[in-house]
């Protein structure tokens, strides 16, 4: 009796944690944490002009795009080598912070939605950029962990 009480019991909490996961807020753990690691790695990326995150954290694939601003880079090398690395030089001092992130999940795909803040000086004319915005990243699972497949950034001038 003991035994079918505690079965019961497993069934139902495991059941219960299903659900709460089915209306697409983020449940806690690992999934969750390692999304924000990834941001995290993708904020130190731009900022230092390193190539290293996005190459770990994307899904380079055929197809693959990634919007900025109106901006368009097409496939991973071509954001690594025509934006984030020659941005550093652009805009040394590049400040990039993700704020407000929500994650949620389908199933092995899952969005996060970010204000954005971006500061910094452009190195050829001296000129201070503060720029605020939004931020979209789709991720998918896949058996190396998750992985960006596709990013849209939108920010404009601080309204003073």
């Amino acid at each position: 009796m003991k035994r079918a009480i505690f079965c019961f019991l497993a069934f139902a909490i495991l059941n219960a944690s299903c659900f709460a996961e089915a209306d697409g807020k983020e449940p806690a753990g690992s999934d969750d944490q390692q999304i924000r690691a990834i941001l995290s790695d993708i904020e130190r990326g731009w900022e230092n002009g390193d190539a290293e995150p996005f190459r770990r954290h994307f899904l380079d694939f055929t197809g693959a795009r990634y919007f900025e601003s109106g901006g368009e880079n097409t496939g991973l090398s071509d954001l690594v080598d025509h934006h984030v690395v020659p941005e550093k030089t652009s805009i040394p001092d590049l400040q990039l912070d993700f704020s407000n992130t929500q994650i949620f999940y389908e199933g092995s795909f899952a969005w996060v939605v970010s204000d954005t803040s971006v500061k910094g000086t452009i190195a050829a004319t001296g000129a201070k950029i503060e720029l605020t915005g939004k931020d979209t990243t789709l991720l998918r699972k896949t058996n190396s962990g998750w992985k960006v497949v596709h990013t849209h950034s939108s920010s404009r001038t601080n309204k003073k």
